[in-house]
This record gives C-alpha cells, structure tokens and sequence, in this order.
C-alpha cells in the first residue's frame, strides 16, 4: 500500500515538473516573440521619424544667402565696413541659400574666404548664433601699392597682391599707401598670390627701411626703374627727388650703408623740416656725402 502511493506521488511530481517546464518554454518564446516586435517597431519608427525631425530642423534653420553674416575675431581696423560687406557678399555667394545645419556651408564659406586674397591663414570657421560665420583668421595687412598700366594695386609687405585695385589717381588719399612705379612684372593672376619681380621686391624692402620713420608720410613713390642702374629712387609729395641707390638688404662697399643713408634723411628732415631739402631738387644718397642739386639744373640719372 505504502509502495502504491510512493509510486502515485511520483507520476504527480513528474506532472508538474513536465509542466513547469512547458511553461518555462513557453515563457522564453514569448519574451523573444515581444522583444523582437519591440525591435521591429523602434526601427520602423526611427525610418518614419527621423527623416521627420530632419525635415523640420532644416527647415525651422533655413536662411537665405542675403541674410547671412560674417563675423571676424579680432579684425584689424583697417578692415572697415567696406571691407567686410564684400566679403560678405562673396562668402554669401558661395553658400547660398539652406539651413544652417547643412556642414557643406562651412567648407564652402572656408573656400570663399581662402580665395578672396585678404587672409594668410584661415584658422578655424565656425557657425555664429544667428546661422551666420564666426571667423578666426590671419589677415594680410596692405602695404604699399604696385602701379602698372596705369592702375594702382594693393599689395602687403610681402607683395602679395590684395582684392583692391584703382585706376591711376583715383584711390583715396587715406590711408597713405606709397607707390612701387614701373614694376616690370605685371600683377598676379589670383589676389594672395606674390608679386613678381626682384625690382618690386626691393621697393618693398626699402618701404619697410623707412617705415616708421617721422617723415615717412614725405615719399610719394618709389621709381624701380632704374634699379640695375642708378638704383632706387624716391619720389617726394612735392616734387623732389631722392637717389637711394642699391636696394637695404645689399651690402656693398660702393654706397654708405643703409644706416647712414636713414641718418642723413633724419638730419635734413630735423633741419628742414623736408627729406628733399624743400623740394624741386635732386638729393644723392650715394655718397658719404650726400649731394643736392635743383632738378632743373640736371635730371637724375
């Protein structure tokens, strides 16, 4: 009897666990069965809503190529409004109009802004508040300007050419940008692109001797072309004339050294109150001694 119910209990036992274990099965079956549509479900809404959500951010960002703007971090103050609104325009021009979300705006305003010749560097372009441009960039600084067939060219200390340009006698008085004359070389294709020509090289290099100096503002141009010859001659405001000679940057024992020659130019100013001992004369730095003469007496050679 004992034996009967041991062998009763264990069928019941084995009932359950038979169970338990259907149930577990099925339990796993479920929960992969939810998972999965879970899964599918996400993936479907993501296709239907991100496409969405894109579509309202370019559109809640769009702007217009007139509206955009072009802000710089510490621009020179040479760099006027003038400045600005063109490269404005140009940075506009190349962008156009789309939402500000767009990454391709920022690697076209970069190349707007490399290829306009104002800048040695672009440091970095970023997006402003307002979906304009915030620039970080490494200005060239005008110089001096370059005349050559009768158009007068700004350039930088280096002779790089500069997106300004004037026909003769037509570029504002201010600020007082001095003349290289009778460049050989005509000017650059591309603005940023360097002047070329030894000669406008070495007017550069007497321009940045004299810059600075208190009767800097007293030279009109500087005549390069006869440079292989007499040298570098400068022209004054009131009709002087200046034999320099060998460019600054040649060492030779033929002429007084440069610092001689500034010497004597602050000397005469000191006195005269005029580098050209008052114009309408010929003043020879060529000598240790320097020499004048009236133009009408005998043109410099």
């Amino acid at each position: 009897m004992a034996r009967k119910n041991k062998d009763k209990s264990s069928t019941i036992a084995d009932f359950f666990d038979r169970t338990a274990a259907n149930l577990r099965g099925s339990g796993n079956a479920v929960s992969l069965l939810s998972m999965a549509s879970c899964v599918v479900c996400a993936i479907a809404m993501l296709a239907i809503g991100v496409p969405r959500l894109r579509n309202y951010l370019n559109e809640r960002s769009f702007i217009e190529a007139g509206a955009i703007t072009v802000r710089f971090v510490d621009a020179p103050a040479w760099f006027d409004r003038t400045r600005a609104a063109e490269i404005r325009a140009e940075v506009a021009t190349a962008v156009g109009d789309g939402s500000a979300l767009d990454p391709t705006r920022l690697v076209a305003a970069r190349e707007a802004l490399t290829q306009s010749g104002w800048f040695s560097a672009i440091k970095q372009v970023r997006l402003d508040d307002n979906g304009g441009f915030l620039v970080d960039a490494v200005f060239r600084h005008p110089f001096a300007v370059v005349l050559h067939a009768n158009r007068e060219h700004l350039v930088d200390e280096n002779g790089c050419r500069l997106p300004a340009d004037w026909a003769l006698g037509q570029r504002p008085s201010e600020p007082h940008w001095i003349s290289l004359v009778n460049a050989t070389s005509p000017p650059p294709g591309a603005p940023g692109e360097r002047w070329a020509g030894r000669d406008v090289a070495a007017g550069l290099e007497l321009l940045k001797t004299t810059f600075g100096k208190p009767w800097e503002r007293q030279i009109a141009a500087i005549d390069l072309s006869r440079m292989d010859g007499d040298g570098l001659v400068l022209l004054t405001t009131n009709g002087g004339f200046i034999m320099w000679g060998y460019p600054p940057d040649v060492e030779t024992t033929a002429e007084p050294p440069k610092a001689a020659k500034l010497r004597n130019l602050d000397v005469l100013f000191a006195s005269t109150g005029h580098i050209d001992n008052g114009g309408g004369r010929v003043l020879d730095l060529r000598t240790d001694v320097p020499s004048v003469r009236l133009v009408s007496d005998e043109a410099p050679r």
